[in-house]
């Protein structure tokens, strides 16, 4: 959560790469997040696993649980 309050909130629709994408996938706000690559695609940790995956914006698990995306470069 202390992501999401830094750097400038963007729409969705000017994502770019290094953009930080922001989901609520455990009932509380800001509780997932991942970096936007590009394509609609963006690169996260889904579990504590140790294995990282690339996953789709449009991604039926992720798309209704996204929140916000946040820009910290210009």
């Amino acid at each position: 959560a202390d992501m999401a309050r830094q750097g400038r909130q963007i729409d969705k629709s000017n994502l770019r790469p290094g953009d930080l994408v922001f989901f609520n996938t455990l009932n509380r706000p800001f509780s997932h997040v991942g970096i936007y690559i590009g394509d609609g695609r963006f690169v996260h940790a889904p579990s504590g696993n140790g294995k990282v995956h690339i996953s789709r914006m449009d991604n039926p698990y992720f798309a209704p649980r996204f929140e916000m995306a946040r820009a910290y470069f210009n």
